[in-house]
């Protein structure tokens, strides 16, 4: 975000994306109340158990969601980027069952939940936004349930790759792009449900095999095309259109 930008402005882009707002629905979301907090690496965004007074939007940076077993393992389950939702807008709020830790260093937005939900409830549009976004982070979810369970070790690192691109590069991938890689093998591990030797045998023979470049911490992406195929990436639908739309009559 450049200084000139407003600071919900990662949250308009977002939304704008998943229903046609208008510059008067842009500017009533832009016009939120809202109080910021930055996060540095390694601290927690949001801690299990938490019950936090507002709905809580990622303005910038990388952070990853994870639960701990009661073994004291650590299993990651989602990674979040600019413009998503760390929970959603409930009340009353609902205690997190989650941990939401920053790989980088990372900006957050708090929202008064009465704001968003009188918003919401006389913009339609708005809150149709709301709904698709949502639905997105569900199939997101099952996709990564999918990944850890059914796939090989080169699909589901594959998969998060893809996961951190979307995030970096909120066009989509393309041949070339790159990342910085925020996340260590320790927390790739966690988040594949393989072994860190594993990550780190895998990681070397995709390089090997031409699908991707490392620079140290930077991956390139040679081809685009050939990642997602091995992942079975598909990114989550941009929802355009709800039913009940005029379009749909």
């Amino acid at each position: 975000m450049t200084p000139q930008e407003p600071l919900l402005a990662p949250l308009v882009a977002r939304l704008s994306g998943r229903a046609p707002l208008s510059a008067q629905d842009q500017a009533a979301l832009l016009a939120l109340p809202c109080q910021e907090r930055s996060v540095e690496p390694g601290a927690y965004v949001v801690k299990e158990g938490d019950l936090t007074p507002g709905w809580q939007v990622q303005l910038a940076g990388v952070a990853h969601r994870h639960r701990i077993s009661a073994d004291g393992a650590r299993h990651i389950v989602g990674m979040h980027g600019a413009g998503d939702f760390l929970n959603l807008p409930l009340t009353p709020p609902a205690p997190s069952e989650d941990f939401v830790q920053a790989l980088t260093p990372v900006r957050v937005a708090l929202v008064p939940v009465d704001a968003i939900l009188a918003l919401s409830h006389g913009r339609l549009s708005i809150f149709k936004a709301i709904c698709g976004e949502i639905a997105a982070d569900l199939l997101i979810y099952r996709a990564w349930i999918s990944n850890v369970g059914r796939r090989e070790a080169r699909a589901r690192i594959a998969y998060l790759l893809c996961e951190l691109v979307m995030r970096s590069h909120p066009g989509g991938g393309s041949d070339g792009c790159s990342i910085t890689l925020p996340m260590s093998q320790v927390e790739i591990a966690d988040a594949t449900g393989i072994t860190t030797v594993h990550v780190n045998r895998t990681l070397r023979a995709m390089e090997a095999q031409g699908i991707i470049r490392r620079q140290r911490r930077d991956i390139i992406v040679p081809d685009w095309r050939v990642l997602t195929r091995i992942a079975e990436f598909r990114p989550a639908p941009w929802v355009s259109r709800l039913p009940g739309d005029p379009s749909d009559r």
